[in-house]
C-alpha cells in the first residue's frame, strides 16, 4: 500500500501522482506502480540531491554531475520535505537542475527528493 507522500506513475501515461490522503479503503491502482526512490547505484552521479546551506536558504542540487535538462530527458521535479511539510519546485527542459528554497533550519533534519523523466525517482 502506498503511504501518504508517496508518489505512484501511471504505467500507460507517465504521469507522476502524489498520494495526499490515506482513503478508508484500497481504490484500484492497477494501471499504476509505486515509485520506490533510489539512492546509490548506476546514474547516482546524475541524480542524488545534494543539500547544501546557504544563510536561510537550503540549496539542493541534483547529482554531483550535471544533469542534462532536455524535454527527452529531464529533471521534472525537486522536493525539499521538512517533517509534514513539503517544498516543490517544478522544472521545465533549459533550466538548471537545482531548486532554493526559504528554510532556515539544520539540513541534518532535510531530506530532499528528484524525478526524471527517464531514471525514475532519486532520494538524498
Amino acid at each position: 500500500m502506498v503511504e501518504e507522500g508517496g508518489l505512484l506513475k501511471c504505467k500507460i501515461c507517465g504521469s507522476v501522482l502524489e498520494k495526499l490522503v490515506q482513503g478508508s479503503e484500497a481504490g484500484k491502482l492497477d494501471d499504476f506502480e509505486e515509485l520506490t526512490p533510489k539512492h546509490d547505484g548506476e546514474g547516482s552521479q546524475k541524480h542524488v540531491p545534494i543539500l547544501e546551506k546557504d544563510g536561510g536558504n537550503v540549496v539542493i542540487k541534483v547529482g554531483e554531475i550535471t544533469h542534462p535538462m532536455e524535454a527527452e530527458h529531464q529533471i521534472c521535479f525537486i522536493e525539499l520535505i521538512d517533517g509534514d511539510i513539503t517544498y516543490r519546485k517544478t522544472l521545465k527542459p533549459g533550466e538548471e537542475p537545482e531548486a532554493v528554497f526559504k528554510v532556515d533550519t539544520d539540513i541534518s533534519n532535510l531530506k530532499a527528493r528528484e524525478y526524471c523523466n527517464v531514471h525514475g525517482l532519486w532520494e538524498s
